[in-house]
């Protein structure tokens, strides 16, 4: 049976270009919504993609100051924003890998 392409599809060699081709195609677009409870007040937060390719980058940059480079490391938690955005950070691996710009 002969495969039908359906959609042209961009092919990436990693996460880390996955997340910059992001950031820099969809910038400012909406990436996640964070839902923030306070009692019956509920307020909705939008990270866009070009935030998130930074905090990625933050956040990857302050584990490795911290001595984290190389090192195992396990992330324990709900599925949400924080935990999308831990595993990013270390899969992504190295200072700048991620940055946007």
């Amino acid at each position: 049976m002969k495969k039908v392409l359906i959609y042209d599809v961009k092919q990436f060699e990693s996460v880390k270009r996955l997340i910059e081709n992001s950031a820099k195609d969809f910038g400012e677009r909406t990436a996640f919504v964070i839902k923030h409870k306070d009692g019956k007040n509920v307020e909705y937060e939008n990270i866009t993609y070009e935030k998130f390719a930074r905090e990625v980058n933050s956040l990857g940059t302050a584990l490795i100051d911290m001595g984290y480079k190389d090192k195992k490391i396990a992330i324990i938690g709900k599925n949400r924003y924080e935990w999308v955005l831990a595993f990013a950070s270390i899969i992504c691996g190295t200072r700048n890998r991620c940055a946007t710009r």
